[in-house]
């Protein structure tokens, strides 16, 4: 069995019958949705791809100079900047279109109730509201693209682990947004999972996690390659890592769908034990979502 828990939905990119139909084609059971944060891009070209691989290996062995290109790609009038480019970043986040999607499909889609406690002071009332959906099994926060330090999620950290809901991050590295052991410190029993193997930190996060328990790490987005998952592997073994893609923002070429191959073929290609490929494809996730 394996589950995306981390697929954004984009249905300018993406509708939800393409979606099911290509998860069918390539063996994805279930994927954990996401709503919207920005206006829909590409990654296709050889320039891109050059981009993220700088970005990866500064971050990887260069850091913290790799989170100078990092930051590069926000700009601090909420836009996601790529080779000059500006998106529009979302600071709403339209939680009723994943609810929608469950609905249309319960069968093939969970969600994550995304907050973003800058736009929304009372973001604990946002995840109650939601939670009632049995379909809604985490909380998503993005302190990187909506500019906020990590201690703005303090009640929504304690609402989580009170709840049993584990706590999806993607961090940033200025003004308090990557301070990624406040929460676990401050909130012993709740489940956090750093999304992109934990960017920017990767190695740093790492050593923190070996000696941390119920922090995770997911394996999605097109700032990770095959080498880098290998290495995260590695550094926090298979008990901490969960497959995701971060789709439908991938290589793939603009006007066609996203391609759920590559990175599952990435993980699938993991020298492991199918025990371990296991886990990381399905057994963390359920292990960590509320019962």
């Amino acid at each position: 069995m394996t589950i995306d828990c981390h697929m954004h939905y984009e249905p300018q990119m993406f509708p939800l019958d393409r979606m099911v139909a290509s998860m069918e084609s390539h063996g994805i059971e279930k994927t954990a949705l996401i709503s919207t944060m920005v206006e829909p891009f590409s990654l296709e070209g050889k320039a891109k791809k050059v981009a993220g691989d700088m970005m990866r290996a500064g971050l990887l062995h260069a850091n913290p100079l790799g989170q100078v290109f990092y930051q590069s790609t926000l700009s601090g009038k909420g836009y996601f900047v790529l080779l000059g480019k500006k998106y529009r970043i979302y600071d709403r986040p339209d939680n009723a279109s994943i609810a929608d999607a469950i609905e249309r499909y319960p069968d093939k889609f969970v969600g994550w109730i995304f907050i973003n406690p800058v736009f929304d002071a009372d973001s604990v009332a946002e995840i109650e509201k939601w939670s009632a959906n049995p379909g809604m099994v985490g909380v998503k926060a993005h302190p990187f693209w909506h500019r906020y330090p990590v201690e703005k999620l303090d009640s929504a950290a304690a609402w989580c682990r009170d709840n049993g809901y584990p706590l999806l991050i993607h961090l940033g590295c200025r003004g308090g947004s990557g301070d990624y052991e406040r929460l676990p410190e401050k909130f012993p029993g709740l489940k956090v999972l750093y999304a992109h193997a934990g960017i920017p930190y990767y190695r740093k996060l790492w050593a923190y996690m070996k000696n941390k328990k119920d922090v995770y790490i997911d394996l999605s987005s097109p700032y990770l390659d095959e080498k880098l998952i290998r290495t995260a592997v590695d550094s926090v073994g298979p008990d901490r890592c969960l497959y995701g893609t971060d789709g439908p923002y991938g290589s793939q070429p603009e006007g066609q769908d996203y391609d759920y191959g590559l990175m599952k073929g990435w993980v699938e290609s993991l020298p492991l034990s199918d025990e371990a490929l296991r886990k990381i494809s399905s057994e963390n996730f359920q292990a960590i979502i509320k019962s």
